[in-house]
């Protein structure tokens, strides 16, 4: 795997790149208060479908940049990191918070985008556990943040130590922490003002598959009026709110499958 920083027009992107190949790449995007790393045990099984490419949204990971514009400003971010990757179209796996942004980009330029692997979409109804994540941003103490990992995983498991580790890396920045509480209060404020209104699915021109944890306690399944009529879904009983941690093996072959039936069908 390789990381390095890349210049956009307007931003600086950290990027994490394995595998090589024609087709186009799989671009990650991790959720709120995750890394690029977050992806670490999905890169390697999903580059035998070819390049891989994981990027830190700003404010995350080791990118300290700020954005405005609010969460369309984040759609204009992710626009940039694909101009500078020289992407003209990549296949997007997301999940939670990047899997909105994702969703919100198909819709903006989808002609970039070949398809959509949404892992516990935020935004698409009201089920969101704010008030846990107002809460995770004023940890700053280990049994907090302990507390907050197992609502993470749903459950007690070894990754939970890891999962409070990381989450007190990320905070111990005072700037970055005033960056993460603006964009969580942009993310409640565009809750707020699209409900009760529904995403008009038919606007999506791009194939996607939602994945899903049934102990979800972050962003739990939304009723199925939130999703298209028949949905391409996956569903586990153990992932929690962060199943490409926990489970791996099931999302990647869920991905791989979804990929290759797309291939399938353009042959």
């Amino acid at each position: 795997m390789q990381v390095s920083t890349i210049s956009g027009r307007r931003f600086q992107h950290r990027v994490m790149t394995h595998g090589r190949g024609e087709s186009p790449p799989v671009l990650m995007l991790h959720g709120f208060l995750g890394d690029m790393f977050s992806w670490q045990y999905c890169v390697v099984p999903l580059s035998r479908q070819g390049r891989v490419v994981a990027l830190d949204l700003p404010a995350h990971g080791q990118c300290a940049q700020a954005w405005s514009g609010g969460l369309d400003g984040l759609t204009d971010w992710l626009e940039d990191a694909l101009d500078a990757l020289q992407l003209s179209r990549c296949h997007i796996l997301a999940h939670s918070f990047g899997a909105w942004i994702a969703l919100q980009a198909a819709l903006r330029f989808s002609d970039r985008i070949a398809s959509l692997s949404l892992v516990a979409c935020a935004g698409l109804d009201r089920h969101f556990n704010f008030p846990l994540l107002r809460d995770a941003l004023q940890v700053d103490e280990p049994a907090a943040a302990l507390r907050y990992a197992q609502m993470l995983a749903g459950r007690s498991c070894d990754s939970v130590p890891r999962l409070a580790r990381h989450h007190l890396e990320q905070l111990a920045d005072a700037p970055r922490r005033s960056m993460l509480l603006s964009m969580l209060e942009d993310m409640i404020a565009a809750v707020a003002s699209q409900a009760p209104s529904r995403l008009d699915w038919d606007r999506l021109t791009v194939p996607v598959r939602f994945f899903w944890s049934r102990n979800d306690r972050i962003v739990p399944m939304p009723d199925r009026l939130a999703l298209p009529a028949q949905p391409d879904l996956m569903l586990n009983d153990e992932g929690g709110h962060v199943p490409h941690i926990l489970v791996p093996t099931w999302l990647t072959a869920g991905v791989s499958d979804f990929l290759d039936s797309l291939q399938r069908q353009t042959a």
